[in-house]
């Protein structure tokens, strides 16, 4: 069953602007992360921005159902964890935060991988998600790595001194993403051998994910146009 059909045809579980609300949200938090961190404010307008992402991330999943009951709860428990380690931020909270979250990203990218092998036409929804899902894959290692940097101190370093259990965000997310992408400018680097791994791990990821997405695209564009030949 697709995701496309499962979707209401008009109101605002429409695929395409479910597609345009999880993007544009985590564009926001990628350009507002590293301008409002420093204020009490700042910090709450992010936590409200990543609850908007996680429900329009749950909204993604309408039409696989298994995933949707399966993502629900989680969401819910990690927008809970959020606020409560915004306001108690020792590790066993944001450690338990950062779990939580990268299972439910992981969870909302398998889903929006799938949906991208469909045999539909590209259409603008297919667009969005699959930019969309190329910055959940960013922002789940951003969660992992806030995980291991507490849980194993000392596994990354910023010109040579090491991070803090309480580095800000956009420090996790401005590694993940040059990682992701494979740029590394080198001034973030992982030290210990699980963070190295993980960092591999993620560099893979980013470029497998270009090269299979793109095929899949094209390959589903073509069968469309199979289909609809007399």
């Amino acid at each position: 069953m697709s995701l496309k059909g499962n979707f209401g045809e008009t109101g605002f579980l429409k695929t395409d602007r479910v597609s345009k609300l999880l993007l544009v949200s985590l564009v926001v938090f990628f350009v507002l992360a590293p301008l409002v961190e420093d204020v009490e404010i700042g910090k709450i307008v992010l936590v409200l921005n990543v609850d908007v992402t996680l429900g329009a991330a749950t909204l993604g999943l309408s039409g696989r159902p298994i995933l949707l009951w399966s993502a629900v709860p989680i969401a819910v428990c990690s927008m809970v964890l959020l606020w409560v380690s915004h306001y108690h931020r020792t590790p066993s909270f944001v450690i338990a935060n950062g779990i939580v979250l990268a299972v439910f990203l992981a969870l909302v990218s398998v889903g929006l991988f799938n949906y991208l092998g469909g045999d539909s036409a590209f259409s603008s929804e297919r667009l969005y998600a699959s930019v969309s899902l190329y910055f959940l894959l960013g922002l789940t290692w951003f969660a992992i790595y806030n995980v291991v940097n507490i849980v194993l101190p000392g596994s990354f370093k910023e010109q040579g001194v090491p991070l803090p259990s309480n580095a800000h965000w956009s420090t996790f997310l401005y590694f993940s993403l040059t990682t992701l992408t494979t740029l590394g400018y080198g001034d973030i680097v992982a030290v210990k051998p699980a963070a190295r791994m993980l960092a591999t791990l993620e560099a893979a990821s980013g470029v497998l994910y270009v090269a299979i997405t793109v095929s899949r695209l094209v390959a589903s564009q073509q069968t469309h146009k199979k289909h609809d030949q007399p």
